[in-house]
């Protein structure tokens, strides 16, 4: 009898574990800073940040299975945004009839990551595509598999390469367009805009729906200077949107491929995020390679590079 509730309780917390382990990866695909998990009596518990907010997330597991409690300031508006993040499920086929016949969606990857490019993808999508995918599981990426992902992507290469257009920003550019801009979004700005430009002057597609990452008003001025005729969708979790989830797919591909090709080059393993193992894992390339290695791998502005 010991033993059984000994097996189920050792079930129990190692389903915690994962599901703490997926909301991390959730929270760190957004551009929030996650540490890595620690386990106390009754509970997986991360501490969750961004600038000068933080917030601590547990996941409990006992008799009553598992129980996911975020602590903080409730009424705090970082608050809201993690909950809004941790509680929001995806639904397609409710959205299918809003969805626009055609529209150019765009998403971007990397810009939680202090190592790599910052990768913003677009994607020409209409309703005659979306039945030619139906067999591919086309979602927003951070409800994905890592490999999943790498042969979803291939499939929309192989289909629909001259639909997809891609801004990958490398470190050293990145360092020098944020220099220049002194602000990410900014360079968000630039990057979904060129992309979709480049789209539109093939297809012609008016509709044009976008992750909303800032206000209208600052992607409007951007696209105004490229466009003619736009009608721009601005919605937070655009992923539900099915061409908005294949560009977040195929700029998490390309960010994917940056960490295996890099990592193999330098024989480590380079982590995504921004935790404290990534710090550690700069600290031993700094060492090991030197400063102008490193900085041609990561992004400047990051605290983890004052941390190093």
């Amino acid at each position: 009898m010991q033993s059984s509730f000994q097996n189920l309780n050792h079930s129990l917390e190692q389903k915690a574990l994962e599901e703490i382990n997926k909301l991390k990866n959730l929270l760190q695909k957004e551009g929030y800073l996650v540490d890595e998990p620690t386990k106390k009596q009754y509970n997986y518990e991360v501490d969750i940040s961004k600038g000068k907010n933080r917030l601590k997330l547990l996941v409990y597991f006992g008799k009553k299975g598992l129980k996911t409690v975020l602590q903080g300031n409730v009424n705090s508006e970082f608050y809201k945004q993690i909950d809004s993040v941790l509680n929001f499920k995806f639904n397609f086929q409710d959205d299918e009839l809003s969805e626009p016949e055609a529209y150019i969606g765009s998403d971007e990857s990397g810009k939680g990551d202090f190592f790599g490019p910052l990768v913003v993808a677009a994607f020409a999508y209409n309703k005659e595509v979306g039945k030619n995918l139906s067999d591919l599981n086309i979602q927003d990426s951070k409800e994905i598999s890592d490999d999943e992902i790498r042969k979803i992507s291939f499939e929309f290469n192989k289909r629909y390469k001259d639909r997809i257009s891609v801004i990958e920003i490398h470190p050293k550019k990145y360092n020098e367009l944020y220099e220049k801009f002194r602000n990410l979004n900014s360079i968000l700005i630039w990057a979904h805009s060129k992309a979709i430009e480049e789209l539109q002057n093939k297809f012609h597609y008016s509709q044009i729906v976008i992750d909303k990452f800032c206000s209208e008003d600052l992607i409007r001025e951007e696209l105004n200077k490229k466009l003619a005729d736009y009608d721009l969708m601005l919605t937070e979790k655009a992923e539900r949107f099915k061409g908005v989830a294949i560009a977040s797919i195929i700029a998490r591909s390309k960010m994917l491929s940056w960490f295996k090709k890099k990592s193999a080059e330098l024989k480590i393993n380079i982590p995504m995020g921004a935790s404290d193992k990534v710090n550690d894992v700069a600290s031993h390339i700094k060492n090991k390679c030197g400063n102008d290695v490193l900085s041609e791998l990561i992004k400047l502005h990051f605290k983890n590079f004052k941390t190093i």
